[in-house]
């Protein structure tokens, strides 16, 4: 019986270990969109909560930047000499929808929707709630450029 047992364990291990998530099979359209995201640091610019008059940053702001690997950082930065208040907080970021629409940023445990990409601009509403399971959600809209 014990026997029987260490099997299913070792079975069991050996196929856990074998799943793993799909690593460098992406198409053109998410590389391009991996590429933009992770090539530069994004400074928040504005920020709009339903109720509540828009907010712009203009001396300091959250300061994103995404690694291709899924890790990141956001810290707090003044814009005229760039020192940092705090310490910066790392976080792993992943894409939730095949067509990489949708991110969640697992320390803050937040989901952003990406309304527009570019390489200047990242616009996006940020919510506790996936956007997919949840489309009318809660969710402020923020605008990011790139720095």
């Amino acid at each position: 019986m014990k026997q029987i047992q260490i099997l299913i364990s070792i079975l069991a291990c050996v196929f856990l270990a074998s799943c793993e998530e799909r690593t460098g099979y992406y198409d053109t359209d998410q590389k391009e969109i991996i590429n933009l995201l992770t090539g530069v640091e994004w400074k928040q610019t504005y920020e709009h909560t339903p109720n509540f008059e828009p907010n712009e940053f203009q001396k300091e702001g959250w300061v994103y930047k995404f690694n291709a690997n899924g890790t990141g950082s956001y810290k707090w930065v003044k814009w005229e000499d760039g020192s940092i208040n705090g310490e910066p907080v790392y976080f792993r970021w992943t894409f939730t929808t095949d067509n990489f629409a949708v991110i969640y940023i697992d320390k803050s445990e937040r989901f952003w929707l990406i309304d527009k990409l570019t390489a200047k601009d990242l616009w996006v509403y940020n919510s506790y709630q996936d956007p997919v399971l949840h489309p009318n959600g809660d969710e402020v809209f923020w605008k990011f450029v790139a720095q």
